[in-house]
């Protein structure tokens, strides 16, 4: 991967430590430093270190409970308080099905990103989001990337 991460602040919204520590690694190997790599396990939790940080880059889980990782794309998307509307965020799942999926997307992510996944899934979904990125919508009723 041509990149360099060296400057890079990922912010990892999971709600297991294991899971984190999986993504992290992955991220470590992709040239992240471990120093930029952050965590939260609650939506609110993730919302104040994104406002407090602000990251360059969000992977968050779709959360159960219900559907909170939606929740958190939506208030980054749309909250007043929210610092950067436009930053990429990829959603990981442990469910592929197309209803999720088009709720993901209606909220607001990047990409969508099914467990268990690879590190090359993952690298392929983060270069999509730099290289290929769509232009964003802002409406009363979505703001995120073109959903074309």
């Amino acid at each position: 991967m041509p990149y360099d991460f060296k400057h890079v602040r990922v912010l990892v919204v999971e709600s297991s430590v294991p899971m984190f520590q999986l993504v992290k690694g992955v991220l470590h190997l992709l040239t992240v430093p471990e120093g930029n790599i952050h965590s939260a396990y609650t939506v609110e939790e993730g919302f104040t270190k994104f406002c407090q940080i602000r990251h360059d880059l969000i992977l968050v889980d779709w959360l159960q409970n219900p559907d909170r990782g939606i929740h958190l794309t939506k208030t980054i998307r749309r909250d007043k308080k929210s610092v950067n509307a436009f930053v990429p965020i990829i959603m990981t799942a442990g469910s592929g099905h197309l209803a999720r999926v088009i709720k993901a997307r209606d909220a607001g992510v990047s990409e969508y990103l099914v467990k268990p996944f690879s590190a090359k899934s993952l690298a392929e979904r983060i270069v999509r989001v730099i290289e290929k990125q769509r232009e964003f919508v802002v409406s009363d009723d979505y703001v995120g990337p073109d959903r074309r």
